[in-house]
């Protein structure tokens, strides 16, 4: 990394694997000198695998104390901080010590619902979140009225913040270009009532008989994981690491995610990248970006899931190979370059390379 550039701070949540990937591309930017992340613990029901690399450096939460967070910071002497949410009473600290000297950016994935909750987020921003953060990042349209509900809005508000990993689904989109889709819907996700994945069972249960060659492969793990559907057409695979994915995608004929509410869901996005027709509830952000009605899949409503299923099975397969090709098509409206560019953007306005750190209380 090169002595001079923007020395960028993320206070983050839980870690995922598309975010280190546009971390790992920022951390390697010209303008960018160093990249520190501290996160909350690994999800004991997702358990990846993370670590360290040349680009980024992590630092596990829990082996920190709100004051070695602070000199943490201080040693790095950030020129730019990046926090989830305003959740964490440690993060929203070292916000408020920054604020008026550096961007702040607070990101965010919730819509706007107009419940008594986001309406007193809303009354007394100017007081709390205004004093600890003086930009948005939210990751697409959904979220957009709430961080202006919020006062964020012109350059103080950016959209794409969540971004899929293009490089092992555009590599998968490639080879099943040479194959057929087997008889073969995929869901992946947590076993959660929230996911719809009971309503998914049910539904595809219902139609089992109708179309017997057709199988459910689930990937996942959760709460309702000892409810599951036990059935002969039913696969549940439990959790699997994101490089043994490849085996279940290259073949399925479709992705379906039936969630009841998912403000964004960065794994449509990597699906539609990997070129598979899509079938996702109305209430999955991601759809705003890569799902169009009828060109490449369904959008769902509780009422419509046995539908959606019943025509991916009985859908030809050309059809459905070139709905798949219409999903990457539309995915590649966000990459990892626009990410980078979205933050910068954020950043502009004025100089923050140099200058002591301020005083932490």
């Amino acid at each position: 990394m090169s002595a001079q550039g923007h020395r960028i701070v993320f206070l983050y949540s839980e870690l995922a694997g598309y975010f280190l990937a546009c971390a790992e591309a920022l951390g390697q930017h010209p303008e960018v000198a160093s990249v520190d992340i501290v996160h909350w613990p690994i999800h004991p029901e997702a358990p990846f695998q993370f670590k360290s690399t040349d680009h980024y450096k992590l630092h596990p939460k829990e082996k920190h104390s709100r004051e070695s967070l602070k000199q943490l910071l201080a040693q790095i002497n950030p020129t730019a901080i990046v926090c989830s949410g305003w959740m964490d009473s440690d993060y929203n600290v070292l916000a408020k010590a920054y604020q008026k000297r550096i961007p702040v950016v607070l990101t965010l994935d919730n819509w706007w619902t107009g419940s008594l909750k986001q309406r007193l987020a809303a009354l007394t921003a100017p007081w709390f979140i205004h004093r600890r953060f003086n930009r948005a990042w939210v990751p697409g349209e959904p979220q957009i009225p709430f961080a202006q509900k919020l006062g964020f809005s012109g350059n103080s508000l950016a959209t794409g913040f969540y971004c899929a990993d293009p490089k092992p689904f555009q590599a998968i989109y490639e080879k099943r270009q040479a194959t057929s889709p087997s008889k073969k819907i995929l869901y992946i996700g947590r076993y959660l009532d929230v996911k719809g994945v009971r309503e998914l069972w049910e539904a595809f249960m219902e139609l089992s008989d109708e179309f017997p060659d057709w199988e459910l492969h689930c990937v996942g793990t959760g709460e309702l994981w000892d409810s599951r559907a036990i059935h002969p057409k039913i696969i549940h695979h439990g959790f699997i690491q994101p490089h043994e994915l490849e085996q279940h995608l290259l073949d399925a004929a479709c992705f379906v995610m039936p969630s009841k509410k998912e403000p964004w869901g960065v794994v449509l996005h990597e699906m539609a990248i990997a070129g598979l027709p899509l079938l996702a509830s109305e209430q999955v952000g991601a759809v705003s970006l890569c799902l169009q009605q009828g060109l490449n899949g369904i959008l769902l409503n509780p009422t419509r899931l046995v539908e959606a299923i019943k025509y991916v099975c009985s859908a030809k397969s050309q059809q459905l190979q070139k709905m798949g090709v219409e999903s990457h098509q539309l995915s590649l409206k966000l990459g990892i370059n626009n990410w980078i560019e979205n933050l910068f953007q954020l950043l502009m306005g004025q100089s923050h390379t140099g200058g002591t750190s301020p005083e932490l209380p």
